[in-house]
C-alpha cells in the first residue's frame, strides 16, 4: 500500500510539475482566479458598477513571492489564498495532525478534496520547506518586505459631453478627462505593511478649482499583525470584516457564482485598506489582540462622508449617503464630505480545536442626522443619527462537515440570520446549504450577508449546492435557490418571491484544454410597463444565461480563450434575446521581455436588459468588466514590457464600435459618434526582498 501511494504521488507528482512550472513562472499576476472574475461579472450585473478593491488579487501576488509555509500555517493563513473552501482547509489540517508534517508539495494529492486543479491553484503561493515556524523581529517587520510604486494613466479618446463647452456655458466637469492613479505599498506579507494611495476621477480637477491639494483621494495606512500579544494593529485606513457580513463586511465578498461552495465569509477582522474605492472602509485605529485561545478586537473611526443635504426649519439633514466618489461637476462637489461618521466597535472570539465562538457589536453615529425621503420601498430604511447592531457567530467542524452562521439584531430590535453547512458526502461530492433571514427592517451600513441581493435585508431563502468530482476529467457544479422579499423593493412595488438555478459541467481532455459549460436560470418578479397601460406592473421575469468556454495553453509562450453566451430575458411585455462570442489570446516571447493579450468580440443584444458581462483583461491590478449591450464589435489589445527584475511597462488600447448609431451614453457621459475608446498606461516598480 505504502508502495503504491508513492508511485502514485510520482506520477501525479510528474505531472503537475509541468503544469506548475508554467504557472509559477507567472505568479498568476496578470489574471485573477476564474471564481473572483465570476464574482466581479455578478456584482456589476447586480450593483452597475464594477468594484475597485483590488486587496485579494494584490494579497496573492505577495503570496507570490512570500509562500505560505503549509506545515506551519493555521487556518487563518489558508483563508487568507482565498482558493481553499472551508472543508478543504478543514481535511488539510486534520491529514497534518493525523499523519504529521508534508514532506513533498506533491503530497498533497492525498489529502481529500484536493484534486489536480485545485493543487495547480494553490502551487504558485504555498511550499513545504522548514518545519520551524520563523520568529520575527521588528527588524526583521522592516527589512524583509517589498517596496512598490505603482502609477496608472487612463483617458477616452472621444469626449464625453461634459467636456464640452460652449459660448454661453462652461463644461459640467471641472476637470480633464485623464484618470489617474498611484499607490506605494511596503507590504512583508502577514506581518506588517504601510502605504499610501492617491487617485483622480475622469471629470476630476487637479490641483485647481474644488481640488486645491490635487487628487481626489488620499488613503494612507500603517498596518502590523503578529507581533507578541498584538495580532493585528491598524492606523488609518482599514476595513472591518465581522462573522458572516451581517453587522459588518467591508472587502470582497462571494455571492452565488462558479464557485458553489465558496458561500462562507472567511478572514480576519481586520485588514488594511490600499485601494481606490472610496465608501467601504474606516480611518481611525483598530487592534486585535491575542492570548491562548482568546481574541479580542476593538475600532474606532471618524469620516467624512458625501451626501446630499437638506434644511427644514432651519435644522440641517443628510437626505442620501453617496458612494460613487465623484466630484466631477459643481454639485457633485458642493456634497464632498457633508456628513460626519462616527463609528466604534468590537469582537471578541473564543477559539478552541476547530471551533470558533464570537460577539461583535458595532455603533455609528451621523451628524448631521440622516432624514431620507419617505416612499413606499424604503420605509423601513434607517433614519436618525445613531445606528447600532450587534450580532453573535460561530464556526466549526466535526468529521465531515463544516457548520458556521450568525444572528444579527439592530437596534429597531430587527434581527438577521444566516446559517450554513459545508458537507463532503462521499470521496468525491460535496454538498452546501445556506439559509438566511433578514428582516424587512433590519438596519446595517456596510453588511454583505450571502443573498440574491446586495443588500441585507428584506429577504429570506434557502441555497443548496452541490459539486461531483464525475470522473478525473469531468466535474459538476449546481446549485439551487430559492428566495422571496417579504416587502417591496427598487423596481419592485409589491412582496414578490423568485428562484434560481445554476448548472456546470467542466472537462479536462488534457493538460492543454479545458471546456466548460454552463446554465443559468432565473425567475423573479419586476416592474413592467406594459402596452397602453401607463402603471407599471409587478409582472415574473425570466433570465436564462448558456455559456460555453474553452481554454487552450498551446505551450509555454501561447493561450488562448473562446467563449460563446447566450442570453435571453422574457416577461409579459415580450421576449428578448441576446449573444456574445469573444476570442481571446495571450503570448509570452520565450526571448523577448514582452507578453501581448487582446480581445476580438462580437455582441448583439434585443436591448439593455438582455445585456452580457464580460470580465477583461486589463493591466495589473485593474478590475474590468465589459457592459454589453446593443449591436457591436469590441477590441482590445494589452502589452507588458518587463524592462528590467523591478520595472514593468504596461499599454492598453479598448474600443468599442456600434454600427450605425450616432451617439453612445446619456447624459454628460454621451459621446457623439459610434466608438469608445479608451487608452491606459501603467509602471510599477518593485523591490523584491
Amino acid at each position: 500500500m505504502a508502495t503504491g501511494y508513492l508511485i502514485c504521488c510520482g506520477i501525479v507528482g510528474c505531472l503537475l510539475l509541468s503544469v506548475s512550472k508554467r504557472v509559477m513562472a507567472r505568479q498568476q499576476e496578470e489574471t485573477q482566479p476564474a471564481v473572483i472574475e465570476n464574482n466581479l461579472e455578478r456584482e456589476a450585473a447586480g450593483t452597475e458598477s464594477v468594484s475597485e478593491d483590488d486587496a485579494q488579487w494584490q494579497r496573492l501576488n505577495a503570496l507570490g513571492r512570500h509562500k505560505i509555509q503549509l506545515n506551519t500555517a493555521d487556518e487563518a493563513t489558508l483563508q487568507s489564498i482565498g482558493l481553499l473552501t472551508p472543508l478543504q482547509i478543514s481535511n488539510f489540517l486534520q491529514y497534518r495532525l493525523l499523519l504529521g508534517d508534508l514532506l513533498s508539495i506533491y503530497e498533497l494529492q492525498a489529502v481529500p478534496g484536493f484534486e489536480p486543479d485545485v493543487i495547480r491553484r494553490i502551487l504558485p503561493f504555498v511550499m513545504v520547506g522548514n518545519d520551524l515556524a520563523p520568529h520575527y523581529t521588528l527588524h526583521d517587520y522592516l527589512h524583509k518586505g517589498d517596496h512598490s510604486l505603482l502609477l496608472r494613466y487612463a483617458r477616452p479618446l472621444e469626449k464625453a459631453k461634459g467636456f464640452l463647452h460652449t459660448d454661453s456655458t462652461l463644461p459640467a466637469y471641472m476637470g480633464g478627462p485623464e484618470k489617474l492613479f498611484m499607490r506605494y505599498r511596503y507590504n512583508f506579507p502577514r506581518y506588517i505593511s504601510w502605504g499610501i494611495v492617491m487617485e483622480k476621477d475622469a471629470g476630476e480637477a487637479f490641483f485647481k478649482g474644488a481640488q486645491q491639494q490635487g487628487f481626489d483621494f488620499y488613503s494612507a495606512h500603517v498596518f502590523i499583525r503578529q507581533y507578541r500579544k498584538v495580532k493585528a494593529l491598524a492606523l488609518g485606513d482599514y476595513t472591518v470584516n465581522m462573522g458572516q457580513g451581517l453587522l459588518n463586511w467591508q472587502a470582497q465578498a462571494l455571492g452565488k457564482g462558479a464557485g458553489v461552495m465558496q458561500v462562507k465569509r472567511e478572514g480576519e477582522v481586520l485588514r488594511p485598506y490600499t485601494s481606490p474605492g472610496e465608501f467601504y472602509f474606516f480611518r481611525g485605529a483598530a487592534i486585535t489582540l491575542q492570548h491562548q485561545h482568546w481574541e479580542a478586537t476593538a475600532f474606532v473611526s471618524e469620516r467624512k462622508q458625501d451626501a446630499s443635504t437638506d434644511t427644514l426649519m432651519d435644522e440641517v439633514t443628510a437626505a442620501t449617503v453617496i458612494s460613487s466618489g465623484y466630484h466631477r461637476t459643481a454639485s457633485e462637489a458642493a456634497k464632498r464630505g457633508r456628513v460626519q461618521l462616527i463609528s466604534a466597535g468590537g469582537n471578541i472570539r473564543y477559539n478552541i480545536r476547530r471551533w470558533q465562538l464570537g460577539a461583535n457589536v458595532i455603533c455609528h453615529r451621523f451628524s448631521p442626522a440622516l432624514q431620507k425621503e419617505i416612499v413606499p420601498y424604503n420605509q423601513f430604511d434607517f433614519n436618525g443619527s445613531q445606528l447600532s447592531a450587534a450580532s453573535i457567530d460561530y464556526a466549526g467542524s466535526w468529521k465531515n462537515v463544516h457548520l458556521f452562521g450568525e444572528a444579527a439584531v439592530s437596534n429597531n430590535g430587527k434581527s438577521a440570520i444566516v446559517q450554513g453547512l459545508l458537507m463532503s458526502v462521499a470521496p468525491s461530492a460535496d454538498m452546501a446549504i445556506v439559509y438566511r433571514y433578514y428582516d424587512k427592517a433590519y438596519q446595517s451600513l456596510y453588511a454583505k450577508g450571502f443573498g440574491d441581493g446586495y443588500r441585507t435585508v428584506n429577504e429570506q431563502g434557502l441555497y443548496t449546492a452541490v459539486t461531483v468530482k464525475v470522473t478525473a476529467r469531468v466535474k459538476l457544479d449546481a446549485y439551487a435557490d430559492f428566495f422571496r422579499f417579504p416587502w417591496l423593493k427598487y423596481r419592485v412595488n409589491a412582496p414578490s418571491a423568485g428562484q434560481e438555478y445554476f448548472m456546470q459541467g467542466t472537462f479536462i481532455p488534457g493538460k492543454k484544454i479545458t471546456m466548460l459549460l454552463r446554465y443559468n436560470y432565473r425567475q423573479a418578479s419586476e416592474n413592467i410597463l406594459l402596452p397602453d397601460n401607463p402603471i407599471k406592473m409587478l409582472m415574473l421575469v425570466t433570465t436564462r444565461h448558456i455559456r460555453l468556454q474553452c481554454n487552450w495553453q498551446w505551450n509555454k509562450q501561447l493561450e488562448a480563450r473562446t467563449r460563446l453566451e447566450y442570453t435571453s430575458y422574457q416577461s409579459a411585455a415580450g421576449a428578448q434575446q441576446g449573444w456574445m462570442i469573444y476570442q481571446d489570446v495571450g503570448y509570452h516571447f520565450k526571448h523577448l521581455p514582452f507578453v501581448l493579450s487582446g480581445r476580438v468580440a462580437r455582441f448583439q443584444t434585443s436591448s439593455y436588459d438582455s445585456r452580457i458581462y464580460a470580465s477583461e483583461s486589463s493591466v495589473l491590478y485593474e478590475n474590468a468588466v465589459s457592459q454589453l449591450y446593443g449591436l457591436g464589435w469590441q477590441y482590445y489589445l494589452n502589452i507588458k514590457w518587463k524592462t528590467n527584475r523591478r520595472l514593468s511597462c504596461w499599454a492598453r488600447f479598448h474600443q468599442t464600435i456600434y454600427p450605425g448609431i450616432d451617439k453612445i451614453g446619456s447624459g454628460n457621459d454621451q459621446v457623439a459618434g459610434n466608438k469608445k475608446t479608451l487608452l491606459q498606461f501603467q509602471l510599477q516598480y518593485l523591490i523584491r526582498r
